[in-house]
Order: C-alpha cells, then structure tokens, then sequence
C-alpha cells in the first residue's frame, strides 16, 4: 500500500500535468489534509505540493545541515556542491529542469555499457568492478 506523498503520486501529477487523462483524487498527494471529523472535506495545499516539487524540503534540510553539521553536509550534498548547487539555487535547478523537459519531452536513450558477470559458487563480479 502506498503513502501519502509516495513517488507514484509524484509519477501521476507529472503525467496528469502532462495532459494525460488519469481519474484521481489529490488525497495522496503532499499538501493534503484530512479532514478532523467524519464527514467533512478534506483540504488541498496545492502550494505544499508545489513546494514539494521544486525541493523546498530538501533545501530545508540543506540549510540545517549546512549550519549544525558542515562534514555531514559535505558528504551528504557533495555532488550538489561540485556543480554549484547550494540551497538557494535548488528551485532555479528544478525549474531549468522542467523547461528542459516541455523543450524536447522525448529524452535521449542512455548508453548501454559493455558489463560481464561472472558467478563463483555464491559470489557474482561484474567486468566494471561492482
């Protein structure tokens, strides 16, 4: 059973948005609240979930890090740190990303590589060292 704001829910919005037709309810979504009795609506923070999908948690977190524990920071964040990315530039890098995708939505196959397995009783090593 999934959860609410599970990765399919964000899957669906994508595909939703996308323009597919896709019956759902935003209950499962981030940003919704159940209602406090029986009976009642329940409430959509369409922001919430927006802040979701630009990382806003994640720059949260960033932020923390970065102020309580610098080394857990580094290690945690460090691909983010080579290409530049702090916390203030994490919604510019969600937004270049989704411009990107509306600009050419049918992506580039990746390059297969050239990977052998080899078994030894219970043990399996791979040609590239994994």
């Amino acid at each position: 059973r999934t959860c609410v704001g599970h990765r399919m829910w964000g899957a669906l919005k994508g595909a939703v948005d996308g323009g597919l037709h896709i019956p759902h309810s935003t209950k499962n979504f981030p940003g919704f609240k159940a209602p406090e009795e029986k009976g009642q609506e329940g409430e959509y923070d369409a922001e919430a979930h927006k802040d979701r999908i630009f990382g806003n948690h994640v720059k949260e977190y960033m932020e923390m890090l970065q102020e309580e524990d610098p080394t857990k920071y580094e290690a945690h964040f460090s691909k983010f740190i080579a290409e530049g990315i702090d916390a203030d530039k994490m919604e510019d890098m969600y937004t270049e990303a989704h411009e990107k995708i509306r600009s050419d939505p049918t992506g580039e196959p990746a390059e297969k590589k050239e990977i052998t397995y080899e078994r030894d009783e219970d043990t399996v090593k791979a040609s590239d060292g994994t």
